[in-house]
């Protein structure tokens, strides 16, 4: 992941953390778990909450260790490159990864997943779709093109968690729009539906953004308005979507 990122505790918060855990709860069974990505280590402090519950962190050496302490010890948190293929030489019940594959390059793709699948039977993964926007994001693509490398894995895809969110004003978009798990077991009574899908809530704040941008460059074309304030106007727009994941 790029040594720039900037972690922040109002956007890496425990809100979604909260909400999805007691769900992942009632459809999985786990005692340990790994978190790829797992910056300052919110949903982590979350997981750690279940008495008994072994927990491991993996991410960049850039991550604020002080922020970092006020979630988990620093001793389960391991700092590893995650753009490259890793073995722990151990096994957890769980891992999950969310919205840390969109930083990666795409060269990075089988690498992450195939380390994912390594590590666990379970993981709980999600990565920006296609346009999603936020900080440093080299690699966004449908769930569709994660899933045919779990395939590869030997490894399902399960939509259990979405459903249960979608309209919840507590979980942030990303996670809504993109939470999926994936098992090499079968889960039951597990249907799958649609995967690649874009929340209504997200849709309509870019198209407002985007027809924003169009109406200024217009009014600009027109003569209406000078292109300094047109600049401003796309200037406070990329800082809303670099406040994303």
């Amino acid at each position: 992941m790029n040594n720039l990122y900037i972690h922040d505790e109002a956007t890496h918060n425990k809100k979604a953390a909260s909400v999805i855990i007691p769900l992942l709860h009632e459809i999985l069974d786990f005692d340990s778990v790994l978190d790829v990505g797992c910056g300052i280590g919110t949903w982590l402090s979350v997981f750690q909450e279940k008495e008994g519950l072994e927990i491991l962190g993996l991410d960049g050496d850039y991550v604020n260790r002080d922020l970092l302490a006020k979630n988990i010890p620093l001793d389960s948190f391991k700092s590893i490159d995650l753009s490259l293929e890793f073995d722990l030489k151990k096994k957890f019940e769980l891992a999950i990864c969310l919205e840390v594959a969109e930083h990666l390059p795409i060269t990075s793709s089988d690498l992450l997943v195939d380390s994912l699948c390594r590590h666990s039977d379970q993981v709980l993964f999600s990565a920006a779709i296609p346009n999603q926007g936020g900080q440093n994001h080299l690699n966004e693509q449908w769930p569709s093109f994660w899933i045919e490398k779990f395939k590869r894995n030997g490894f399902e895809v399960y939509d259990l968690i979405r459903p249960k969110i979608w309209d919840n004003p507590q979980v942030e978009i990303w996670y809504r729009q993109n939470l999926l798990i994936f098992s090499k077991n079968k889960i039951q009574h597990a249907e799958v539906g649609a995967l690649d899908l874009v929340l209504p809530e997200y849709w309509n704040q870019r198209n407002k953004e985007v027809f924003t941008l169009k109406n200024q460059l217009d009014r600009i074309k027109e003569g209406k308005v000078g292109a300094f304030f047109y600049l401003k106007s796309l200037i406070k727009s990329l800082r809303f979507f670099g406040k994303k994941v």
